[in-house]
């Protein structure tokens, strides 16, 4: 076997390892395989046949080569760091070169937001009582309600509803699964969909995912970004509005209606509470704007 087969058979394994093992996204371990791709091609071009050999010094020099984002160049650190720790484990490495590099500083921009109008006109945007129309209108009220993410909403399934209680169940990210309420509005919505429009587009009886397209499947990630750019458009924003938008918003106007933020967490569904505290930035501006508008002496 050559070493180019021998690297080409690791990257397969440790793919495999990221989803089976590590249950991690479809999205990151794309991701993580692309960046140990890249770095191998790089060890390659520099005459490095065993990845074994490479020094901290090596990587920090791959990481100069494609003019990443911080952001970016982090994560390929970190998909280098499991590469090794993968061999390592299986006593195909030794030490780990990579925990030797620190990741570029990064600073974290603020969540872009709607404004609480301009959610407003967006969901008013869906007009008329075409099975679409209908459809678009409960998908966007449960999205803004639920905080749910782009992949989490696509997923749903009717049996992760319940109406009555106003909740839906989803599974997170690294399979972590957690209850959401939403209110009257997306619930009324939801019911209006459920029990006409959905019927109309479906195709398939033993389909289970709540939301479905004009051919009676379940929405992909890219559908719904197109359905929102659509319905953005109609209500006159004249802005970049993504599924993550929406989300974003949800979270900053929990916040300033005072919703605790470790309440906003488990609501996200955040690993950490210092995910959600990008959010306290936000709720600070909001402050500031309060306090300069009705306070007395603010001017």
């Amino acid at each position: 076997m050559t070493a180019r087969e021998s690297w080409d058979a690791s990257v397969g394994r440790f793919r495999d390892h990221l989803a089976l093992e590590r249950r991690l996204s479809d999205h990151t371990v794309r991701a993580y395989t692309e960046d140990v791709r890249q770095y191998g091609r790089y060890l390659a071009g520099q005459k490095i046949a065993d990845p074994e050999r490479a020094r901290p010094t090596d990587i920090e020099r791959f990481l100069t080569t494609g003019g990443w984002a911080a952001s970016t160049a982090a994560r390929k650190i970190a998909a280098i760091r499991a590469l090794y720790e993968f061999l390592r484990r299986r006593g195909l490495a030794g030490e780990n070169p990579a925990f030797a590099v620190r990741p570029p500083r990064k600073g974290r921009p603020l969540p872009d937001v709607l404004t609480v109008e301009q959610v407003e006109a967006l969901l008013g945007a869906p007009r008329g009582e075409e099975p679409a129309a209908v459809r678009d209108r409960a998908l966007l009220e449960v999205a803004y309600a639920t905080g749910l993410r782009a992949s989490e909403l696509t997923a749903l399934r009717l049996e992760e509803i319940d109406l009555e209680e106003g909740l839906v169940r989803c599974m997170g990210k690294r399979s972590r699964e957690r209850i959401v309420p939403f209110g009257t509005k997306a619930r009324d919505a939801l019911v209006r969909y459920l029990e006409g429009a959905r019927a109309q587009l479906l195709r398939d009886r033993g389909e289970r995912a709540v939301f479905l397209t004009r051919f009676g499947r379940p929405f992909t990630r890219m559908g719904y970004w197109k359905l929102l750019q659509a319905h953005t458009k109609a209500a006159g924003i004249d802005r970049a509005v993504s599924p993550h938008t929406l989300r974003h918003s949800c979270a900053t106007h929990l916040l300033e209606g005072g919703c605790d933020l470790r309440v906003v967490q488990e609501f996200l569904g955040h690993r950490s509470i210092g995910t959600t505290q990008i959010y306290t930035h936000l709720d600070r501006n909001y402050l500031r704007e309060v306090h300069t508008k009705f306070h007395p002496r603010a001017t």
